[in-house]
């Protein structure tokens, strides 16, 4: 499938309005994430097609095996670098204590403490330890280093996922014409192996489609299931919404006390972004830890 930018840039021009009536969203983060978005968009539309690696065999895949391990993924070092440098001059351009971060990274590539390869190929390994080295030295924005590197890689890791989420659909039929929707009944992202960000339903039937938190490959998702815990009976899967939030649920697991947002659009006139309906539904994930959940994904901006 062809990316098209420009329509990809009306639609979140659509989302980011809806976005602007909320609110608690401050305006000064809204600015960063719509920034952030269409930097990500342009880069996305430049990115080449990518030779594919080898991927896991259908029988290993079947029984759970992603089909690139996130480790194994790469991407375009020149124009990967590029947009990090874009981001940070953003960042810096923020002003305040996030502002004053961001110098402080400016200073450490200079100084060849900090190496645009180093900081994405971290985010690759999901390296949490090389990154809270990096928190401890940034006091008022512990997340920038990370925010930065996966913000940059995610135009490269999104466009070889499609690729390899192609491939496999035409080597199992699944990209035929009538061919039966297949649905993932393992937790973890069928593409790179990650844990899903957020989901939402799809169809008359509701069909539940989880979003990965790495790779952004959206995937059909088995309906009753944790995607955490793998837990299956429905006495310990609970959802529940929140008023002033028509659209967005909660989905809960009493076993292992994690949560995903799911988005319930059927029925309204909305515009559907995953990594921006995670933001809109912002006041979800405060109502979740006041109930003692949590999620053990991170946001797409950083918190």
């Amino acid at each position: 499938m062809t990316f098209d930018s420009e329509r990809e840039l009306q639609r979140l021009e659509g989302k980011l309005k809806a976005l602007r009536s909320k609110e608690y969203i401050p305006d000064a983060l809204l600015e960063i994430v719509a920034r952030t978005a269409a930097i990500q968009l342009e880069a996305r539309a430049a990115e080449p097609a990518v030779p594919l690696p080898e991927l896991a065999t259908p029988e290993a895949h079947a029984q759970g095996a992603p089909l690139l391990p996130r480790d194994a993924f790469t991407y375009d070092r020149a124009r990967t670098a590029a947009t990090f440098g874009r981001l940070l001059a953003m960042m810096r351009a923020a002003g305040g204590s996030l502002g004053a971060a961001a110098e402080v990274v400016r200073e450490a590539m200079e100084k060849g403490e900090l190496a645009v390869e180093d900081a994405c190929d971290a985010a690759l390994r999901d390296d949490a330890a090389w990154f809270d080295a990096w928190a401890l030295r940034l006091n008022d924005a512990p997340s920038l280093v990370r925010f930065l590197a996966m913000g940059s890689v995610v135009p490269s890791v999104e466009v070889l996922a499609q690729a390899v989420a192609a491939e496999h659909a035409r080597r199992t039929g699944a990209d035929q014409p009538g061919a039966t929707p297949v649905v993932w009944q393992h937790g973890h992202c069928p593409v790179c192996g990650s844990a899903p960000l957020v989901g939402r339903l799809v169809g008359k039937e509701g069909a539940l489609h989880h979003t990965c938190s790495f790779c952004r490959h959206e995937y059909r998702a088995k309906r009753l299931q944790c995607p955490f815990c793998l837990e299956g009976e429905s006495k310990n899967l609970e959802y529940f919404t929140a008023d002033g939030e028509p659209g967005f649920q909660v989905h809960v697991c009493t076993s292992c006390k994690g949560y995903i947002k799911v988005a319930d659009f059927r029925e309204f006139d909305r515009i559907s972004i995953p990594v921006l309906d995670d933001l809109e539904s912002l006041a979800l994930d405060i109502v979740a830890r006041q109930q003692g959940y949590a999620r053990p994904t991170p946001s797409a901006w950083g918190f």
